[in-house]
């Protein structure tokens, strides 16, 4: 696992031994697309949701999103996250995403979920209203799933394309007026 672009790229980063299953990083592969599908939008604030060991926050930061913030509860992500984000400026919240509050965030420019699969549903039915006053007018939601779920339609939300990785599926929201 690397960083792809921007001023920390083919920096490698710290992943769990492949056998601990309790963290899955978005692979090199996925995030190389993501990054091509944010072109579309502006650079600006970037919260990394379920951060993992912050590969995605640190690839924002690498290409010049900011401030980025990362936020993860559970071993063995919190301890890869910290020692990943070494010498980057980005800002690491330890604690459940799904328990933040409606006004933890505003004016994020783009907001990346990648919750455990298993969850990624339940976690979008539980986050979806609050991260709508997190995003700004002109930001955007990716939520990552596995490539066979599809989203539920949520207030505030318009789903503007899913995009399919192999196993992993982005669906790209847009703040509805």
């Amino acid at each position: 696992m690397r960083i792809i672009a921007g001023r920390l790229k083919g920096r490698r980063l710290e992943a769990p031994p492949e056998s601990d299953l309790r963290v899955r990083p978005t692979a090199d592969r996925a995030r190389e697309a993501l990054f091509s599908i944010l072109q579309r939008w502006p650079e600006g604030a970037f919260l990394d949701l379920f951060s993992g060991t912050g590969a995605v926050a640190l690839e924002a930061w690498s290409r010049g999103y900011g401030p980025v913030t990362a936020v993860e509860k559970g071993e063995p992500g919190w301890s890869c996250l910290k020692r990943n984000l070494k010498g980057s400026e980005v800002t690491a919240h330890r604690g459940d995403a799904l328990a933040l509050g409606a006004e933890a965030y505003r004016n994020q420019a783009v907001i990346f979920a990648d919750p455990p699969y298993a969850l990624a549903g339940e976690a979008w039915s539980t986050l979806a209203e609050r991260a709508r006053r997190w995003v700004a007018p002109e930001g955007l939601l990716v939520w990552e799933t596995e490539s066979d779920l599809d989203l539920a339609p949520a207030s505030g939300w318009r789903l503007h394309s899913v995009r399919d990785y192999g196993r992993v599926r982005f669906h790209l929201f847009e703040p509805e007026e």
